[in-house]
């Protein structure tokens, strides 16, 4: 009983560092994104609206698994189309999809216990059930950031980037669902963790998935030309695909005319670079992508817009917020103040004026004085005149 008590004690340490290291992980790439992305407002999504478009992870996953088993899958298809109906194979692919929200959604259920805070749920307010929000966040970010790692592995490393980077957004709209008291259960809490991936905006994963796929097919390119050399690979590569094959031609034509033998180029130094070049497009859009994920989701579950609507801005320290309009007792008060500023401006008027009309009484009064000083002094001139002449 002991050990088993002192087993469960350090995977628990293990699972509140690893926690940890990926909550700091993910705040630092979310630092670096809000300052190289542009302001963004999410939209709430009305979850249990029959009308809704596929999301794009169903057909990104079917495209990487064409892109994986090349002209098989195609030969696979051709075939299963005549002996499978499109409804069985739909259904197939639905309970596939089913399956990975089930596993996404046991692993939210997994860890989320383990979160100190999760324990008092239901007392958290506002702004400290966002904030256990935003350390969930972190972990999903880095996680996906971390499926980046996948392009290493070539053509077989797209196909587990996507699926672990579906594992990752379901499991982030799982959680914060949960965290905000609205939690997803059942097939139709699978149905409206898709519906909630379908308003995303994942149209970067088309762009993610054509680099890393002509990334993997020049490694593979690469990889034959060591035995065969890069002229026939690239002569058979035109062959295979007509799409490439004008290129394919160009840059045999433009060799032969500098006078470069394409057999005798060292591949080493660029087949090592390949995969590292993957790895930092894959990281890179897997961050972007998850930011889409959770900004949708933090809209639609958060109580208040200020919480929700959460703007990315080109400094992390200083996050846009919606808002709040202002209750009656503030719009009283300010209305108040401004009265009373009011109030006073019309004082200090009423003083100046009469500051002023003061002012024009006391010059009017000396002008009357000075008159009359004159005026005494007019007479009292004629007087002395008067008494002179009688003197003489």
């Amino acid at each position: 009983m002991a050990k088993r008590n002192t087993l469960y004690k350090g995977i628990s340490s293990v699972g509140s560092f690893t926690r940890s290291n990926l909550e700091r992980m993910g705040a630092m790439i979310d630092s670096v994104n809000a300052k190289s992305g542009k302001p963004r407002q999410f939209k709430a999504v009305n979850l249990g609206d029959e009308d809704y478009q596929q999301d794009l992870f169903r057909e990104q996953t079917l495209k990487a698994t064409q892109q994986l088993l090349g002209n098989r899958f195609a030969t696979y298809g051709k075939y299963a189309k005549k002996v499978v109906p499109n409804s069985l194979f739909e259904s197939t692919v639905d309970g596939a999809f089913a399956q990975v929200a089930k596993l996404a959604a046991n692993w939210s259920q997994i860890d989320l216990p383990n979160q100190h805070r999760f324990a008092n749920i239901a007392s958290l307010d506002d702004e400290e059930r966002y904030a256990l929000a935003t350390d969930i966040a972190n972990q999903n970010r880095a996680l996906a950031t971390i499926g980046g790692l996948t392009g290493l592995a070539g053509l077989p490393g797209l196909l587990a980037d996507t699926l672990w980077l579906l594992l990752v957004s379901l499991r982030t709209v799982y959680q914060l669902g949960a965290v905000y008291n609205k939690p997803l259960t059942g097939k139709q809490g699978v149905k409206m963790a898709y519906e909630l991936l379908a308003n995303a905006d994942l149209s970067k994963m088309q762009e993610k998935q054509a680099l890393l796929a002509g990334l993997g097919i020049g490694k593979g390119l690469l990889d034959n030309a060591q035995s065969s050399g890069l002229h026939n690979e690239l002569k058979n590569l035109g062959l295979q695909n007509k799409s490439v094959n004008f290129y394919a031609e160009q840059v045999d034509s433009i060799a032969s005319q500098v006078g470069i033998d394409l057999d005798q180029i060292n591949l080493s130094w660029i087949r090592r670079f390949l995969p590292v070049t993957a790895v930092i497009i894959g990281m890179r859009y897997n961050s972007q992508l998850i930011d889409e994920v959770i900004g949708v989701a933090q809209a639609t579950f958060a109580p208040e817009a200020k919480l929700a609507n959460r703007a990315i801005t080109d400094d992390s320290s200083s996050e846009a917020e919606v808002e709040k309009p202002a209750s009656d007792d503030k719009q009283k008060d300010t209305e108040k103040q401004d009265t009373e500023k009011n109030a006073k401006k019309e004082s200090s008027k009423d003083t100046d004026s009469k500051k002023e009309s003061a002012k024009d009484n006391d010059k009017e009064v000396a002008e009357e004085t000075e008159k009359v000083s004159d005026k005494k002094d007019a007479k009292k001139g004629s007087a002395d005149k008067a008494a002179d002449k009688q003197s003489k």
